[in-house]
Formats: structure tokens, C-alpha cells, sequence
């Protein structure tokens, strides 16, 4: 007589997985203290502390934290185990990041939100997107698939700042309809920038202005510390 497999996590929707992580043992995503999703001391860790950044070619990001230590953790955690709690955690920094980023223009109107998505790899193997529940957390209203991941990208953990701005070159494409429009740009982690640099050409591309990016957290990868 045989068994069939149990499922794996990864291959679960997210409303099954999330009610998984009620039922099974849980360690601090932050520390590995056991029993508790997520206790005290990390969460005080990923209180906001918005800095501010700036890319070559000027694009400022603003970033809600230090992809560092219980961060770093944590939000791996939530993108790689499918720890769909843990957003609500998250979700601060970006909307402190977004509300440094994108104050009023003329008239008192806001620049309007667009997420940076998940490649289609990515999307398939998680079955959701984590820059798009981080968003919808944060209280964010974003414009609706405002840019699309084109296929064929392949991982860039590897490679160095110039290896992953060629490898990204193209792999963006915004949808019509943005011409003049200013954009905030929003990610979860920023290492070297290049994803936001090629979301900004996309976006140029169909006559929007993106006036800044944000993002959760953000590695020392990036050019230089602006105060």
C-alpha cells in the first residue's frame, strides 16, 4: 500500500499555510525563542528608524530599517517560510518609509504607490507575492499591477552591483496609462538598487515620474548614507 506525499509548505495557498503556522510549533523569527511568533525585544528591533539613501542617477530611497541581525531574520522568515503573520510586523516600516518618501505635492496630492512584484519564479514557488500583502498591511493603495516581472531572470544572490544592474536591465515593463504621474516606487529589501533603478526606467518609459522609492529595510550595498 502506498502514500501519497504530504504536501511541503511552499506548495500550499496562503490562507492554508498561514493556518498551519497557528497549529505548529513556532520560534521567534527574529531570535529563535521558542513558542512565540515573534517576541518582545524583535519587535521593539523592527521599530522604524526611516533613513534615506540616494542611488546613481539621483533616485532617493527611503528605507524603514537595517537588514541586519533580527531583521534580516525576520523578514526572511516571512518571504522564505511563508510566515504570513509576520507582515503585520513588517508592514510599519514601510508605511513610515512611504509617508517620508512621498510627502504632498501641488494641490496636497500624494504621489500615488507602485509595488515592485515578484518575479513570475518567485510568484509560483511562494503562491503569493510579498511586496504586494506588505502593501496591503501597511494600508498602503497601490496602483494595481502598475509594473509586471517579464520571465527568463535568473537569481542575482551571486552577483555583484554591475552584474545584477545588467542583469535587470528590461526585465520590468509598467502598464499604460501612468503618463505624468508621480510614483513612489515601494520594495521590501534594497541591496544595491537595481531593481528600483530598472522599475524607475519602466515607469519612465510610459511618461511616469518617479519622484522616490521605499522599501522595509535596506543593506549597506547601497551608494552612500544621506542624514
Amino acid at each position: 500500500m502506498t502514500t501519497s506525499p504530504r504536501p511541503s509548505a511552499a506548495g500550499l495557498g496562503p490562507v492554508l499555510r498561514e493556518a498551519l503556522g497557528v497549529l505548529s510549533p513556532v520560534r521567534c523569527a527574529g531570535c529563535g525563542l521558542p513558542d512565540v511568533e515573534l517576541c518582545r525585544a524583535c519587535r521593539v528591533s523592527l521599530e522604524p528608524s526611516p533613513e534615506v539613501d540616494e542611488l546613481p542617477g539621483g533616485l532617493v530611497v527611503v528605507s524603514g530599517l537595517r537588514y541586519e541581525a533580527e531583521v534580516r531574520s525576520t523578514v526572511l522568515a516571512y518571504k522564505q517560510q511563508g510566515r504570513l503573520r509576520l507582515a503585520t510586523a513588517l508592514a510599519p516600516a514601510l508605511a513610515a518609509s512611504v509617508a517620508l518618501a512621498a510627502p504632498p505635492g501641488v494641490g496636497g496630492a500624494p504621489p500615488v504607490v507602485v509595488a515592485v512584484p515578484s518575479s513570475p519564479r518567485g510568484r509560483r514557488r511562494r503562491g503569493w507575492d510579498p511586496v504586494e500583502l506588505l502593501v496591503r498591511r501597511a494600508g498602503l493603495r497601490a496602483v494595481r499591477r502598475g509594473l509586471v516581472a517579464l520571465p527568463g531572470r535568473g537569481a542575482q544572490k551571486e552577483l555583484d552591483r554591475e552584474a545584477r544592474r545588467r542583469s535587470r536591465a528590461g526585465s520590468l515593463r509598467a502598464r499604460p496609462g501612468l503618463a505624468g504621474l508621480r510614483v513612489v516606487v515601494v520594495d521590501d529589501v534594497v541591496t544595491t538598487g537595481s531593481t528600483l533603478l530598472e522599475a524607475r526606467r519602466a515607469l519612465a518609459a510610459e511618461g511616469a515620474v518617479v519622484v522616490a522609492a521605499a522599501c522595509v529595510a535596506s543593506t549597506p550595498l547601497l551608494s552612500r548614507r544621506r542624514p
